[in-house]
């Protein structure tokens, strides 16, 4: 009896970690320039794609296009995050810094 307590009490500690690392907005926010690296493992979980500088972050639900990126120094601290939705353009946000991409068809500025 002891040890099903045991267990049940394990599994409930387990499911409320993993809750924390979640893909919110309220978790996002909590990300804040300067953090480490291991600080933002801590509210976001681990990235779904890593490279170096950049951790991007998406939901499991194909349809959700939700994607957050979060831009580190060389020191791994963050310089800059941004959430995007394009179903939901309102809720788009940019901070520190974020390289801005060029859209296709744009024209390139300057010449040679």
């Amino acid at each position: 009896m002891v040890r099903r307590v045991l267990w049940v009490l394990l599994a409930a500690g387990v499911a409320a970690s993993a809750a924390g690392c979640e893909l919110t907005r309220k978790n996002y926010q909590t990300v804040s320039l300067g953090h480490s690296a291991d600080e933002v493992k801590k509210v976001l979980g681990s990235p779904r794609y890593e490279s170096e500088g950049q951790w991007v972050y998406t939901r499991d639900d194909l349809r959700d296009l939700t994607k957050v990126e979060i831009y580190f120094d060389a020191d791994k601290k963050v310089v800059g995050k941004s959430w995007q939705n394009p179903e939901k353009p309102w809720e788009n946000h940019r901070e520190g810094q974020v390289p801005t991409r060029q859209r296709p068809g744009d024209a390139v500025q300057g010449g040679a």
